[in-house]
């Protein structure tokens, strides 16, 4: 294992994290709030001072390329520093805020999460709000990174077969990743432009129009307002966050197959075809449940359906109203959604739909098997055969997302939370949601008030739910540290 190598490699992608803090010293400067701007300059001139000697002492002078082992190790530790990072600027400018409580706002950004501990919103710094909004933007692209471009080449989850299924066309037209990277960052400027157009016709502000399309787009959920959309209690801005939280659930490299007219490979991308009946089908059960309930079935009432549902989908967070309130049918049917996640290639997090998908029809095809064995059934998904490989790499997936659940549920636990917080913090961690059920992290909550303990776990589980769980898991494998490995 070449550690100076990989700290040089941590260091020269924290230089950029460095670089980004700029971006909230110009607001603050703007709106006139200089101590804020100084603070922020102050940590960007700290990060990019002490990552640029770090690189320059351990860099090699010849590079090589990173072995697979290596690229586990390199990729958590950029995650890990950029959360460090990340949390300096915050625990400077918010007065008696703890170092636990700085980290766990920057892992919930860096990883898209949304949980925050954070009150007071529209009162904070807008330097700050920036750099929460932009924390999760850059999460969010890097996601997208590193699902076509780093977990294929590791087999993790079966994301080797969604690559050349669903994207290999755009990937493999780029000549190079550098490339490729450049019309994926493209797409992702492209559609935050967009976002920020219609929010601010919508009747949001410039300042507020450009954080949520970042947030939203990013489906991360950090608001500028402690009451998150339901502040502007307007109906044209939950609809266009809901339009674009939807298309921020699609796999990012459609839009590219959109922009060079490949059509025939959107209508055959039968993830999609999937995301669409899903939210299609949860929609009517929701509905369903709050008029048995007793709710009246009127268009706010499909608009705020629409809006939440969409927001757990796409692991998005955004809160129009409290859904611990729509019926006990209606908590269930979210905490079952907290896992599902949209498309992969997106930036949402959960399990992901073509898991879902292709376990279903595995299950399917076993179902038939027992009633013709003499049959040959191959499940297949879109255009292809499910290899034995891939259900067992998605089958191994599961396996590992619902023992983390169990485990990280058992630890809330043992911090003295109860067991509804407990569960579903490890869920919406897990799954990079944000908010959960009951009363301490619910919709209209914050996660302020639990143990330092318990914020630590959870941001432990919110890195797991973003790598991909193995990228982590694999770390703590005594062989991984072997020399011969």
């Amino acid at each position: 294992m070449r550690f100076r190598f990989i700290f040089s490699i941590v260091a020269f992608m924290s230089i950029f994290l460095g670089l980004a803090l700029l971006g909230p010293v110009a607001v603050d400067l703007y709106f006139k709030n200089t101590h804020s701007a100084l603070l922020f300059l102050s940590a960007s001139i700290f990060i990019c001072s002490v990552s640029t000697l770090i690189y320059w002492a351990l860099h090699p002078k010849e590079e090589q390329p990173l072995r697979t082992k290596e690229m586990f190790l390199t990729t958590t530790l950029i995650w890990l520093f950029y959360a460090l990072w990340g949390a300096l600027p915050i625990y400077l400018s918010i007065p008696n805020l703890s170092i636990t409580d700085a980290f766990f706002e920057s892992m919930s950004g860096l990883t898209t999460t949304g949980a925050t501990i954070l009150s007071g919103l529209d009162y904070l710094p807008r330097g700050v709000l920036m750099w929460r909004a932009m924390m999760q933007w850059l999460g969010g692209i890097g996601v997208i990174l590193i699902a076509l471009t780093i977990l294929p080449t590791l087999r993790i989850g079966g994301m080797q077969f969604f690559t050349t299924e669903f994207s290999g066309d755009a990937i493999r037209q780029s000549p190079t990743v550098i490339q490729t990277m450049r019309l994926i960052l493209a797409v992702f400027v492209t559609l935050t432009t967009i976002c920020t157009i219609f929010l601010k016709i919508a009747g949001m502000n410039w300042f507020d129009a450009l954080a949520h399309a970042m947030t939203t787009i990013a489906t991360g959920g950090f608001s500028t307002h402690d009451a998150s959309i339901a502040f502007y209690n307007n109906a044209q801005i939950e609809w266009v966050i809901t339009v674009f939280m939807f298309l921020a659930g699609l796999p990012l490299v459609v839009w590219i197959q959109l922009f060079r007219r490949q059509w025939f490979l959107i209508r055959q991308n039968a993830q999609i075809k999937t995301y669409i009946l899903f939210t299609l089908i949860a929609l009517v059960l929701l509905l369903l449940g709050r008029w048995l309930f007793g709710t009246l079935i009127t268009q706010t009432a499909i608009r705020s359906s629409l809006f939440s549902l969409l927001s757990v989908i796409t692991t998005t967070g955004f809160v129009v109203e409290n859904y611990n309130v729509w019926g006990s049918f209606s908590v269930l049917f979210f905490l079952f959604l907290l896992s599902v996640g949209a498309c992969a290639g997106s930036t949402s997090g959960g399990i992901k739909m073509f898991r879902f998908a292709i376990m279903g029809r595995e299950m399917s095809a076993r179902l038939k098997a027992s009633i013709q064995p003499h049959a040959i059934i191959i499940p297949r998904y879109g255009n292809r055969a499910i290899s034995e490989d891939l259900s067992s790499a998605v089958l191994f997936f599961l396996g590992i997302y619902l023992s983390v659940i169990c485990l990280g549920s058992l630890a809330l636990s043992l911090t003295g939370i109860d067991t509804l917080t407990s569960f579903s913090g490890a869920l919406t961690a897990l799954a990079n949601v944000g908010p959960g059920l009951g009363n301490f992290i619910g919709p209209d909550s914050t996660f302020a008030g639990l143990p330092d303990a318990a914020k630590i776990i959870l941001a432990f589980l919110m890195l797991l739910g973003r790598l991909e769980f193995i990228t982590v898991l694999v770390l703590f494998l005594p062989f991984l540290w072997r020399r011969s490995t």
